[in-house]
This record gives structure tokens, sequence and C-alpha cells, in this order.
């Protein structure tokens, strides 16, 4: 059996924790709401902490890392190494690698977001995809990999309206000081013949869809709000 815990995963760039703060304040009210007990580190400590686990998993200097933090019902915590990436910051959109072909998986389960995404990865697999792209019961588009999509049309970008996540509400600001207009409005899976791009942002940064169902996309807009997020941090 899976132990129940809340969970944030913590981007570590150049042995720096990014967004504590915000993961945080997010485990917190999911805490406060699920468990009924609040949780209140100190944000430094906490990031010191996180950086200190990194540095002791040799993450190396040149490139980004990431931490996952864990919150159980009694109020333990957490800190696991989740691994690095192969680029330094936010990944670097332009390469058609990261997934080659896409596929859409339609998941019905509102009770367990957790097993939405479960199930749309189950049915992209089996479609051969490298991720699903989720939808609600009226094809709605809502996530891509478990996390915030947005479409690009021209110089307007489109993402559903969604509970906060800190990655989702980074996106929004870095597509801003990107000088695009975004709107929160969710394309519908019929739209997607029309859609130029295909992104979403979790904790590894921007990522880039290069195919949806055989059909080719450009990454010209994700790489600018990649490197637009990259400038929201300041460098050390």
């Amino acid at each position: 059996m899976t132990e129940l815990c809340l969970y944030q995963t913590v981007h570590v760039a150049r042995g720096r924790a990014r967004n504590v703060a915000a993961h945080a304040a997010l485990l917190d009210a999911a805490s406060r709401a699920l468990f009924g007990r609040s949780y209140a580190p100190d944000p430094a400590r906490l990031a010191a902490r996180i950086e200190a686990l990194a540095a002791a998993e040799r993450y190396p200097a040149g490139v980004s890392g990431f931490v996952r933090l864990e919150l159980t019902p009694e109020g333990g915590e957490r800190l696991l190494a989740a691994g690095i990436s192969l680029y330094d910051g936010c990944i670097p959109s332009a390469l058609p690698m990261v997934f080659g072909a896409l596929q859409l998986a339609l998941a019905y389960c509102w009770t367990n977001l957790v097993a939405a995404e479960l199930l749309a990865a189950r049915l992209a697999a089996l479609r051969g995809a490298a991720a699903a792209v989720r939808c609600d019961a009226e094809e709605r588009l809502l996530t891509a990999d478990g996390a915030p999509l947005f479409a690009v049309r021209g110089h307007t970008v489109y993402t559903a309206p969604a509970p906060a996540s800190v990655e989702g509400c980074l996106a929004r600001e870095a597509v801003r000081a990107a000088g695009l207009t975004l709107r929160e409005e969710p394309l519908r899976r019929r739209e997607l013949p029309r859609a130029e791009e295909l992104f979403y942002a979790d904790h590894r940064g921007i990522t880039a869809l290069s195919r949806c169902d055989g059909q080719p996309l450009m990454t010209l807009v994700a790489e600018r709000v990649a490197e637009a997020l990259e400038g929201l941090f300041p460098k050390k």
C-alpha cells in the first residue's frame, strides 16, 4: 500500500534552491485542508537543508537538480533526492527530442487527481506515446505529463484556469515578461490542429512538445518563455 503524503519538488540550480517559500506555502495550505496540520518552516533554513542534501548527493554545479519535499499526515517531513537534469536552469525548450510523439489520453476522474494523471499516462503508454495531454469530460485541455499545459496561437498563449501551482504561476509570469498575451481559457481537443505550439511547466522548467498526434509543432514561443522564466531568478 502506498503511503499517503503531500509533496512538492524543488528545483536546485547552481546549488541554490528555488521558490522554497512558495512551495512551503502550498504544502501548508494542503496540509491544513487535508491533515488539519499547519506547516510553517523557516524558508531560509529549509532552503539551506535542501541545498545541503543536493551537495551531499553530489549534484553537479553546472546542471539543475531536484529535491522532493514530503509531508505525512502525522506531520513528518522528508527531503528526498529526486535526480538531476542535463541542463542548467530552465530546460531549453528548443530540443525536439524532449517528446518526439504525443498522443491524447482522456481521463474522467475528478475525485482523485492522482488517479486521473496515472490513468492518462497509462493510456498514453499503451498508444506508444511519451506523455499524455489530459482532458476533462468536455474535452478541454488541462495538463501534459501532469503539469499545466499552455497552447500557442500567434502571440497569444492559452492555458486553463487551474488550482495554484508554483510552476504554473511562474510560467504565467514568464509569458507576460516575454511580451506575450496570456488568456486563461483552455482550448478544446478539436482545436489542437490550430495550435502552433504546446508546452508545459513543471519543476524542471519549460518543456516544449515537438509533435501531437503526428502533427509537428514549433518551439519559438516556448523558447522565449523559457528564457523569460530563467530571467525571473537572480544571478548569483
